[in-house]
């Protein structure tokens, strides 16, 4: 059994992170409520959802290769159609956050440095078909996980090449981003539930 896969032996119920890539599925815009109940079905307990984009905080013996599989059944399942789901464990969030390459941007403009959680890592030719597509202050950082960051800087996000390029299957990895604040409030929420132990 390859790493990643199966379930989880000799802990109890390990908090996990799951990242919705789309809140709207085949037309219909995800509801929390509904999200939190996937992660109950397979198995998920103590599920919280961190505002409304797509991101749940549960416990599971489960590996995240194993619950990445369920998560998305569930949701063909429930909406017809699945959006891709990244899903981490505490540590890899933990380390994902302390990898931050632009800790200066993040305080000063948080809502302008986003994390891109990756389910495999980013490869050379994905980092530098998205680091050609940079223009002005944009600056990409792929940590040593594969996870990376951007840094938009005072230009506008909207009119960014980066994203759409993310877009593309060429890059050939799977993952979601989330703005450096909604990544801090993950982390408080872990925090937390660590704390109901």
């Amino acid at each position: 059994m390859s790493a990643g896969e199966g379930t989880a032996t000799g802990e109890a119920m390990s908090l996990k992170i799951a990242l919705m890539r789309s809140i709207v599925i085949n037309g219909q815009r995800v509801k929390m409520a509904d999200a939190r109940a996937l992660a109950e079905q397979v198995g998920g307990t103590d599920v919280q959802s961190i505002i409304a984009t797509g991101n749940l905080v549960f416990r599971s013996s489960k590996a995240p290769r194993t619950l990445e599989r369920e998560l998305e059944a569930a949701c063909e399942a429930f909406y017809g159609r699945a959006t891709e789901i990244v899903v981490k464990t505490d540590a890899q969030w933990r380390s994902l956050l302390a990898a931050n390459p632009f800790g200066t941007e993040a305080v000063q403009a948080p809502a302008r440095l986003l994390v891109w959680a990756m389910r495999t890592p980013l490869p050379d030719a994905g980092l530098e078909q998205l680091k050609r597509r940079s223009i002005g202050e944009e600056l990409i950082e792929r940590t040593v996980d594969g996870d990376f960051y951007i840094w938009f800087g005072r230009g506008n996000i909207s009119a960014s090449k980066i994203p759409a390029g993310f877009g593309l299957k060429a890059l050939g990895a799977v993952g979601t981003n989330r703005n450096w604040n909604t990544a801090l409030k993950i982390a408080r929420a872990l925090d937390e539930m660590a704390g109901w132990c």
